[in-house]
């Protein structure tokens, strides 16, 4: 158990990682009312600072006060994640953005507490050992039957989500980071997306991949490399989305297909094209030379790559958070001044949207 010296150190370097400030910056930017050895002194649980500098060191941070000394609900450093990124991702971002979803899953387990909705989610007991695609396929046709979804289009990823207990949370993130997935305390299983993200196909694709890495990361096979789970995980989101059965009703093995049929199927399922092609090629419907054929020719037509990669699904972005903490406010289980703290918003924003009948 930390104390609440230790509490604040660490809170204390999160704040400045989230707002990417080193020390020097932080005391540049409190002008001058603390030290850079000050400041390595309180993230070293070395000394606590006074009320004044306190109230300094918040707003230079930009956060509320109570941040500082809230007790840890779990630590994103042992968060079991996939964390895909480009490589040229720097340090300073990745570690910022951690800091922004451990902040914001403790929001969204907080808000649950509250209102009684906590909700976990059964992990299979099936101890298969999972090394190729066509087994985390037949995963999905599973999880597919025993969610009642059939063949049939799922309309939102989200909500079919978020119904069998899986916490989604969006974030604000930069165009690099698709989406993370973990198992909070053993129990909650979190997937974090993009809320910035606009290609809405892409968005949905990365929810089920990080479904497969929560489902089954722990069934892989132990000499696969993480480049090979990422894989299979490509694999659970393409089946997730696009049954195979229904490849099988809309083609023939080795027909000539038109980018209109592809584009018909990515407006029912919300399957990018590139996806669909990338299946067709897995199941063998087309051959390794048409697939790249295909590649090379959208390499090389503007207009035919722009079609192809065109986003044509819609799809609301529901926010269960914001809808959970508005409900807390209107019942009086917090305070308005609290739900805006949970929503990184004013008071006037809150009072503004809350409306009680």
């Amino acid at each position: 158990m930390l104390t609440e010296l230790q509490i604040f150190a660490v809170r204390l370097k999160q704040a400045r990682i989230l707002k990417k400030l080193s020390m020097d910056k932080l005391a540049e930017a409190m002008a001058g009312v603390v030290t850079k050895q000050a400041i390595s002194k309180y993230e070293s649980a070395k000394m606590m600072p006074n009320s004044t500098v306190l109230i300094a060191l918040a707003t230079a941070l930009g956060v509320d006060i109570d941040y500082f000394f809230r007790p840890f609900s779990f630590d994103v450093n042992t968060f079991q994640v996939s964390f895909r990124k480009k490589s040229d991702t720097s340090a300073k971002n990745v570690n910022a953005l951690k800091v922004q979803i451990q902040d914001q899953i403790e929001r969204y387990l907080e808000v649950e507490e509250i209102l009684g909705k906590v909700s976990t989610v059964t992990i299979s007991s099936d101890n298969d050992v999972l090394s190729t695609p066509s087994q985390m396929c037949e995963k999905a046709r599973k999880v597919r039957e025993g969610w009642n979804l059939g063949t049939d289009a799922i309309a939102n990823v989200q909500d079919i989500l978020e119904a069998r207990g899986i916490k989604v949370i969006t974030t604000d993130a930069p165009e690099v980071f698709d989406g993370v997935s973990g198992i909070v305390n053993n129990k909650d299983m979190v997937i974090v997306l993009n809320g910035n993200r606009k290609h809405v196909e892409r968005r949905r694709f990365t929810a089920m991949h990080e479904l497969g890495h929560l489902l089954y990361d722990r069934l892989f096979a132990s000499n696969l490399t993480q480049r090979e789970k990422e894989r299979l995980c490509d694999a659970f989101a393409s089946e997730m989305l696009l049954p195979t059965s229904v490849i099988a009703q809309n083609f023939q093995p080795n027909d000539k297909i038109s980018t209109s049929e592809l584009k018909k199927l990515q407006m029912e399922y919300g399957i990018s094209v590139d996806a669909i092609m990338h299946k067709l090629r897995e199941l063998e419907y087309i051959s390794e030379s048409r697939y790249k054929l295909f590649c090379i020719r959208k390499g090389q037509n503007e207009s035919l790559k722009k079609f192809i990669e065109d986003s044509c699904f819609t799809e609301n972005l529901s926010n269960r958070f914001e809808t959970m903490v508005y409900s807390a406010a209107a019942k009086d289980l917090i305070s308005t001044s609290k739900a805006a703290a949970m929503l990184n918003t004013s008071i006037t924003t809150v009072r503004k949207h809350l409306n009680v009948i």
